[in-house]
């Protein structure tokens, strides 16, 4: 029967050993390996030992992956399962650790939920949908991503999303009717719900002085008509420049007489 003949601490690690039967290499053990079989020297091991050796060797370095994988910030259930599964471990020593976890509370949805919640809250403009989305997709229970959606709601004031809307608005230009349009959408793509999003609306400034529309509908004409001047003759210059600005959400009388101002009536002209 093979006998241990040498245990020897590892030169770069001193938590690990080197384990040799019968004076030959075998295999490199956890300290919580050595420990936990109460292994030593002459000891005659049966196949069905090693076995365990083994086994009991490979929950220890996938355990000790995972407490290092989690050291730099929280992670889900599903996140671990994947990072050991990519580590090539069996799914017997997976649901190991898993349990080790929960028992441990190494794995905790709800404080997840709850830190995820914080971080969104005080570092990004995002909405309520954009936190749920991700919960979900990290694996989390439906039953507590529900739960911490509506304490995201419940704490993400209506000021704090309405500056939010203010600087998104800044940065669109275009006609009022345009401007609403693309702010509620950039505020669906930030993850806020439609109620929300309607509620914040109306309490925004959407006016616009003559002047300032006049000067966007002349930018505007201006682009879009020698734009089309390149690919269309005659009358069709015209119409579809006059189309062009309509889909902007620009008048159309406004429209008719921003092209007479500019000289343009058969679609021969350019816009100087």
């Amino acid at each position: 029967m093979p006998k241990i003949t040498r245990i020897e601490v590892q030169k770069k690690n001193k938590e690990r050993f080197n384990l040799y039967l019968d004076e030959q290499f075998e295999m490199g053990i956890d300290i919580d390996t050595f420990v936990h079989f109460n292994l030593k020297k002459d000891q005659i091991v049966e196949p069905s030992d090693m076995e365990q050796i083994q086994k009991y060797e490979q929950y220890r370095q996938a355990l000790n992956k995972t407490i290092q994988y989690i050291s730099y910030r929280k992670r889900t259930k599903q996140e671990i399962v994947k990072y050991l599964q990519d580590n090539e471990f069996t799914e017997a020593v997976i649901a190991d650790v898993i349990d080790y976890c929960y028992k441990e509370k190494l794995i905790n949805h709800e404080d997840y939920a709850e830190s995820l919640k914080n971080t969104l809250l005080q570092t990004t403009d995002k909405g309520p949908e954009v936190y749920k989305q991700k919960l979900s997709q990290l694996g989390i229970e439906q039953d507590i991503v529900e739960k911490f959606t509506q304490k995201f709601e419940e704490q993400q004031s209506i000021e704090q999303i309405i500056k939010t809307a203010e600087k998104i608005l800044r940065q669109k230009k275009g006609p009022i009717i345009k401007q609403k349009d693309k702010l509620k959408q950039s505020l669906l793509q930030k993850g806020y719900t439609f109620d929300t999003i309607n509620e914040v609306m109306k309490q925004l400034d959407f006016s616009q002085s003559d002047d300032e529309i006049d000067q966007l509908l002349q930018a505007d004409l201006e682009k879009v008509y020698n734009k089309n001047r390149r690919k269309y003759d005659g009358r069709t210059v015209v119409m579809k420049t006059v189309e062009a600005l309509m889909r902007k959400g620009y008048n159309y009388d406004k429209i008719k007489n921003k092209l007479e101002e500019s000289g343009i009536s058969d679609g021969t002209e350019e816009i100087e």
